[in-house]
């Protein structure tokens, strides 16, 4: 299942993992900004038709399982590798670890303006003057008090789960060793995923939610959770599962967690996010779809590989064209779906049409879309 390159061989269903993945991640902005997400929830599910809310709901678990699908596809490439030796280590942290730096703070630069000098809620801080701008900006490049936009999130955390990938990779070779990761990721599960849920419930009936005092950080969290997952799933992890088995529950396991967020809707509860244990089993579940059944795309193999090469700068890209539609464009009267499907291809194609010709300069490529 892999189709040769210049560089190295593709990996068809991660190619196919890797497209789908950017597509769910710009669909899940869209959805957002289409949307009430983060507040008037409430009020926004007794105001709509019970059609546009099941919408909403179907749309946003979807979209909630593109990230995901990034973090285990990185684990499934990079926990495969040895790293049992300094130039192994130095070529990783050099070659991937600090490209992926450098990008990271070309984009919050790009970013930082790109906010400061349109957005019109930013119009108090362009009224404090050039030295409270630079300030700003030298802020963000350090990860301090950053104005950037709220899709770069991602940027920090991948770093920090970088950092730690190649000590887990190493580990994860070594047989007696495996059993021992049980522990810290089980107590990941615990901490980030079950016990969430578990106050998700205890808010809703009344009851004074749960408080624990383990904490961690995204160098130990479920981020790293997904990624260990997408390595066991390309190791055959799910290869004893029987297909009807697996695509039964991967469709049980979305319209569960579809038929929740819906729910969710009408409550005064935190939605379910990245961290619910139904998107991590759905989006387990999608990837071993993926990898079973990946030889049926074969004849989009070409085009699923050209988007999952430039995967990274879409998702860096897209996001100017969504902010510009959401700060400039009146969508009234609009109905939802029109919205969102606006967003979703204006998006998509702008990015097409910005990385198509810049990626042909080998800066750009290499550091400006971390395209290889």
């Amino acid at each position: 299942t892999a189709v040769e390159t210049v560089n190295k061989p593709r990996i068809l269903y991660l190619d196919a993992a890797r497209a789908t993945a950017v597509i769910l991640i710009a669909l899940n902005h869209a959805v957002s900004r289409t949307w009430e997400m983060y507040s008037e929830i409430q009020e926004e599910f007794a105001e709509s038709s019970r059609l546009s809310s099941l919408l909403k709901a179907l749309l946003s678990v979807a979209s909630l399982y593109g990230v995901p699908l990034f973090l285990m596809i990185t684990g499934a490439l990079i926990l495969s590798r040895p790293f049992e030796t300094k130039e192994e280590l130095r070529r990783f942290y050099r070659h991937n670890w600090l490209r992926l730096l450098i990008t990271a703070e070309i984009w919050f630069f790009i970013g930082y303006w790109f906010n400061l000098l349109l957005d019109p809620a930013n119009q108090a801080l362009r009224d404090a003057g050039a030295g409270a701008a630079l300030l700003g900006c030298v802020k963000t490049l350090l990860f301090v008090d950053q104005l950037r936009f709220g899709s770069m999130w991602y940027l920090p955390m991948i770093l920090s789960i970088y950092v730690m990938l190649p000590l887990l990779a190493f580990l994860l070779r070594r047989l007696p060793m495996r059993r021992a990761l049980l522990l810290p990721l089980i107590g990941v599960f615990l901490t980030d995923m079950l016990m969430p849920m578990i106050n998700r419930y205890y808010v809703l009936t009344g009851a004074e939610p749960l408080h624990y005092y383990l904490y961690d950080f995204n160098f130990i969290s479920a981020y790293l959770l997904y990624a260990v997952t997408g390595w066991w799933i390309s190791e055959g992890g799910m290869k004893k599962l029987p297909d009807r088995a697996l695509i039964t529950a991967a469709a049980l396991c979305f319209l569960l967690c579809a038929g929740l967020q819906f729910f969710l809707f009408s409550c005064s509860i935190e939605l379910l996010g990245y961290m619910s244990p139904g998107i991590l089993a759905g989006s387990a579940l999608l990837l071993e779809c993926f990898r079973r059944y990946s030889g049926r795309l074969r004849r989009w193999e070409r085009p699923m590989a050209a988007v999952s090469r430039s995967s990274f700068a879409i998702y860096l890209v897209h996001i100017l064209f969504m902010s510009a539609l959401l700060w400039f464009f009146d969508f009234s009267g609009w109905p939802r779906r029109a919205i969102v499907m606006t967003y979703l291809l204006v998006s998509l194609a702008g990015s097409a049409l910005i990385i198509w010709p810049l990626s042909k300069i080998p800066f750009c490529r290499k550091y400006l879309f971390l395209i290889k």
